[in-house]
Formats: structure tokens, sequence, C-alpha cells
């Protein structure tokens, strides 16, 4: 094989590897994103549309052709010393932040490396000056030399900056002594005439080498950022469980000053209940036992203004053991809380036994206590039923003149049943629990007769009605009377059939 044809091998060879290694790295650059990756590919395409540029050389298409590549040579040889340039700054991490004369330095040489060639191909295009040709690639040969000087400046200097920059120092070289070769070559090719193939292959094969070595730095360099990341990200764990630590400690006291709160909190929840358990005892049964003496009393008086005033006392006590179990009722739902425990609850015989208990109430005015009991079933908590019954009845009796009727009614509808009771009293206001909850206090109001009340019962009532599933209908004309609605859904039978009665 001839010289020439070794040329075109080794062309060939050398070709293949800096594609290799081109495509590789712009791969990777896509896949990771890592700026160095793309500078490096810039350096090596440069490098291959270099040395490409051979063939159009030995073997032009024409004298055009041979023209185009001989003029294109400054381009790609400014390609590859831009990519260099920024493979360097990158590698051994130059900012403007850190070192900023260093790095304005760099950006210098860029725009120079960038405007050499836009010149040259200008005035190829346009001018054709012969002098001025010839004075920018003289130019861009010096720029080349001096770039390369840079990047050892820039490896020296910051040579202790950081360990993975002595590697740099350590590899470049093969680039040196290449760049040394290859110019030294290019400038006495232009003024005598002499075999330059042995010179072009040694620098070939050097740059291939410089190559391997760049690709093995980058290595490097990914290795040392992926510990950098490790290690923040392990000092970023102990700080975050530093801070778990601390805030878990801060919870637990958290939780320990809560739970001493708490039985704080329970013992006077005992207190208050004892409290109330109290009044219940031996505050209400007493007030009982002094209506029972003066009945006794009263039963053996002849004398009638002594009458009257047992009669008022007597209405007196009963009105102070309304607000002692009005009281005592609200408490209950407020402190204990309340468990429901809904049974199928007989209407007609509850309603019997609390219109017993009101006999005496409704006698002093004269007040019948009717009953029409339409539907006889409904599951509800029987007690609450009671409290919720003994409230509606004494406010009807209280605010009914005398010889008024009181009804207790119930019945079935489509989907639910209605328990009601009515008077034909003085009436009231229909918003009575918006205005409740504006005045954040019960109102109270004196009945026909002077009785005196708490406030309590409907707001008692209107919660025990709600916590049973059911809600509280007030109808009311004032001087016509009242009508209070319980509906709950039927939730024992829904086949009965309606039965409707009207007492509206």
């Amino acid at each position: 094989m001839d010289v020439f044809d070794f040329r075109d091998v080794t062309t060939i060879v050398f070709i293949s590897i800096f594609a290799v290694f081109g495509v590789y790295h712009l791969l990777s650059y896509l896949i990771l994103r890592h700026k160095i990756l793309l500078y490096y590919f810039i350096l090596i395409l440069g490098l291959a549309l270099h040395w490409s540029l051979y063939f159009f050389v030995t073997h032009p298409l024409s004298n055009l052709t041979f023209d185009i590549v001989d003029r294109a040579s400054l381009t790609t040889a400014m390609i590859t010393t831009f990519g260099l340039l920024l493979f360097t700054k990158s590698y051994l991490n130059i900012k403007k932040s850190n070192y900023p004369k260093l790095s304005g330095i760099y950006r210098i040489f860029s725009w120079i490396i960038i405007f050499l060639p836009f010149f040259h191909i200008v005035n190829n295009i346009v001018a054709e000056v012969g002098w001025l040709n010839d004075f920018l690639i003289l130019s861009a040969a010096i720029v080349a030399m001096a770039s390369i000087f840079l990047n050892i400046f820039a490896g020296v200097r910051l040579f202790n900056a950081h360990k993975l920059n002595r590697y740099y120092m350590y590899s470049y070289a093969p680039i040196l002594l290449a760049a040394l070769l290859y110019i030294g070559t290019w400038f006495l090719k232009r003024h005598y005439e002499f075999d330059a193939n042995p010179t072009v292959f040694a620098t070939s094969i050097l740059v291939t080498v410089q190559l391997i070595l760049f690709s093995v730095l980058i290595g490097i360099k990914f290795k040392a950022i992926e510990k950098q990341h490790l290690k923040l990200q392990l000092e970023s764990n102990m700080r975050l469980k530093k801070e778990v630590d601390r805030q878990t400690k801060g919870l637990k006291m958290a939780k320990r000053e809560l739970e001493i709160q708490n039985d704080e909190l329970e013992k006077i929840g005992e207190l208050k209940n004892k409290l109330f358990s109290l009044l219940a005892h031996d505050v209400r049964a007493p007030l009982n036992n002094f209506i029972v003496i003066i009945e006794l009393i009263e039963s053996e008086l002849v004398d009638t203004e002594l009458k009257d005033l047992t009669t008022m006392l007597k209405n007196e006590i009963f009105d102070k053991i309304s607000m002692v179990n009005s009281l005592l009722q609200w408490s209950y739902k407020q402190l204990d809380g309340v468990r429901l425990e809904k049974t199928k609850c007989d209407l007609e015989g509850i309603c019997q036994l609390i219109r017993l208990e009101f006999t005496r109430m409704a006698e002093d005015k004269n007040i019948t206590i009717e009953l029409s009991i339409s539907h006889p079933v409904l599951f509800i908590d029987e007690d609450m039923l009671k409290v919720i019954l003994r409230n509606l009845i004494s406010n009807a009796i209280k605010f009914s003149p005398n010889g008024q009727n009181i009804i207790i009614w119930s019945q079935h509808n489509a989907d639910s049943v209605d328990i009601g009771v009515k008077d034909f009293g003085v009436g009231m206001d229909v918003n009575w629990y918006r205005k409740l909850k504006d005045d954040k206090k019960p109102r109270t109001r004196k009945g026909t007769k002077g009785e005196k009340g708490t406030g309590f019962g409907l707001l008692i009532t209107k919660d025990f009605v709600e916590m049973n599933g059911g809600e509280i209908i007030c109808e009311s004309d004032i001087g016509k009377g009242t009508n209070f609605i319980l509906r709950f859904k039927d939730s024992i039978n829904g086949t009965i059939k309606d039965q409707t009665m009207s007492v509206h």
C-alpha cells in the first residue's frame, strides 16, 4: 500500500473513532442533560469535521469544491477550539461568581472564536481580499494555540481548588503536543513542500489518546458529582432526622401536657357530676317533699287568704322544681354526654304517664290535657322522649290561660312519624332558636300566672330531637296558640298506611 492509500485508511479510521465518541457523548447529553457532555460533543464534532476535510482536499470533485473545503478548515478548527474552551471551563467549574477575571478571559476568547469564522466566510463570499484571508487564518492559528495555553494556565491556577482539577492537568499532555505538532506543521506546509503525513498520523493518535483521557475524566467527574449528591442527601437526611426527633420530642411533651390536662378535666368533670348529682338528690327531693307538706297543711286550712298564700307558695316551688329539672337535663347533655338507646316506644303509654305527672299543675289553671295518639309506636330513646314531652307540656301549661286545652298528638305520614304538643295560649315567636343563637343565652318570660322558667327547656328539646334524627317545627300565632311538631323518620314499619289527623 503506498503512502496515499495509507493516509486514506488512517483518516477513515480516526474519523470513525471520533464519530463513535461524538455519538456516544451526544446521546449521554440527551439523557443526562449535563452541559459538559454537550461541550465535549462540540469538541469531537469539530475534530471529525476537520479530519474529514482531507478527503475533499485529496479527492476534489471540482476546483470549487477544493476552494470551499480549503476555506472551511478555519471554521472546523474554531469549532474544535470552541468546544475545548467550553469543556475546560465547565470541568474546572470556572464561573463568574467564583472566578470573575478568569471567566471574563474565557468569554473574550469565546467571542473571538465565534467572530473569526464569521468574518472569514463573509470575506470569501463578498470581498475576497487575499491579505485579509491570510490574516484571519493566521489569527485563527494563534487563537487556537493561545486557547491551549489558556486552558493550561487555568489548570495550573486551579490545580489545588479541587482534586479533579489535578487529573485534568495530568491528562492534558497529548492535546498540547498534538496542537504544537499540528499547528507547526500547518505553518511550515504553507511555505515549504514536505511530506506531512507522518506528523498528521502522530497527531491523530495523540488526539485519540486525548479523547480517551477526556472521556475518563468525564466519568471521574460524574462519579464525584454522584458522591457529592449522596453526601448532600445524607446530610439532608441527618438534618431531617434531627428535625423529626426534635418535633417528636416536642410532640411527646405536648402529649404529656395534654394527658395532664385531660386528667385535670376528668377530675373537674367528676366534681361537676357530683355537684349536679347533689342537686338531683339533695335539692330536688326536698322540694317535692315541701309540696306534699304544703298540700297537707292546705287541706287543714279553712281561711281562704291562707289557702291563697299556700297555693302561691306551692306554685313557686313547682317553678323551682321545673328549673332544677331543666338545669339537670342540660348539664346531663353538656357534661356527661348522651348515649342513645333507641327502643320501640309505646307512645300512648308514655303520653298517659306524662299527662299524670302534670295533672296537679294543669288543674291549678283548670287546663285539660287531651291525648290524640293516631300512631302509637315510635323508635326513639325513651328517656329523651319523656324529657322532650315534659318540657313542651310544661311550657304549654305555663303560657295557656285558665280553662284552655292542651293536645298531645301523633300521626303517621308517608315516610315519617309526627308527634306534637298543641296549646291555645299566648303564642310565641317561631324564630326563637335563631334569636337564641344570636343572644348566646336563653331568654325567659313569665307565664300567664307569673310562672318563671330557665329558658333551657326548648334548647334541650331541640337538641334531643335532633340527636334522635328528627326535626322540630314550631307553628304559632300570637294570641291563638302554639303547635310544636316533632318529625322523625319512620324506621319501624314503613308499610303502615297513612293515618292523618289535623290538629292545627
